[in-house]
């Protein structure tokens, strides 16, 4: 692991056990390893780590094959919380500290692209595509943060499920 990877792992590592508030970059450094002087030559302050490591959580999402091979949106929606259920100590520890926004505004970035993919076969007006991201972001972040606040306790089957029985008016 690099120094960039030491001092997230460092970040999380101390979040398990201290408020995200209260932790001071001399915590992450010593848990990561490494010198303030270290710390600083690859991050601005604890802000920037978290933001980095819930970058490199979406890189590695936006990375499947899976998310774009997809044959329906239920199988979407499955991938995608198949890869949070694999991803689920780290994102408990977001969610402990009260710091879920990283992740919408990751979505943000990220669902745009996707959709760009997926729903490449469509001609969608921009006006509509902007609200069919926002609608997808709000659906996955909003889901996603519900499942936490719930124990995390269903699968990815019934979460896809779930969203499908929304959508198509099921429910």
């Amino acid at each position: 692991m690099g120094k960039n990877e030491d001092i997230i792992a460092g970040l999380f590592s101390v979040m398990e056990t201290y408020d995200f508030s209260l932790i001071t970059v001399t915590q992450i450094a010593q848990e990561a390893g490494v010198g303030r002087k270290t710390f600083y030559r690859y991050f601005k302050n604890k802000e920037e780590v978290l933001e980095k490591s819930v970058e490199l959580l979406f890189l590695e999402y936006s990375s499947s094959q899976d998310n774009y091979f997809a044959s329906n949106y239920e199988e979407l929606i499955y991938n995608h919380f198949l890869f949070w259920v694999n991803h689920l100590p780290h994102l408990k520890v977001i969610y402990k500290n009260g710091l879920m926004l990283y992740l919408f505004k990751q979505y943000q970035k990220y669902v745009p692209k996707l959709n760009d993919y997926y729903l490449s076969n469509i001609e969608i007006n921009h006006s509509t595509a902007i609200y069919a991201n926002a609608f997808t972001t709000g659906i996955f972040w909003s889901m996603l943060y519900t499942w936490l606040e719930n124990g995390a306790k269903e699968t990815p089957e019934e979460l896809a499920a779930i969203c499908m029985d929304f959508l198509q008016n099921k429910v």
